[in-house]
């Protein structure tokens, strides 16, 4: 049965970060990324499909104290075994949130 939730990450930065990995067919409909600091900085959010990678975003500035909305109005398909990963350019950085649609 298919299963509404969210995965969060806090203080992203300068390592790869996990997100979500598809255990069944999966569903993105969002996924806001917040720059808690005052800086403006940069963040990749990708897919990986074994060892490809296919950017959503790379290198997206954000300002310190605003956010991106990566995924908005479109949706973001996974097949089973894609994991979706973030990376910042600056330590302690950023705040995600992706709202998933799975076992669908």
């Amino acid at each position: 049965m298919a299963t509404f939730s969210n995965a969060k990450e806090n203080l992203v930065g300068t390592s790869v970060v996990t997100l979500l990995t598809a255990d069944s067919p999966t569903v993105v409909t969002g996924c806001s990324i917040a720059n808690r600091h005052g800086s403006t900085s940069s963040v990749s959010l990708y897919v990986q499909e074994g060892s490809e990678i296919y950017y959503v975003a790379k290198d997206r500035s954000i300002d310190g104290g605003h956010s991106f909305e990566a995924i908005s109005g479109n949706k973001l398909f996974l097949k089973t075994g894609d994991i979706l990963k973030a990376i910042g350019a600056t330590e302690d950085s950023f705040d995600i949130i992706v709202s998933v649609l799975d076992a669908i």
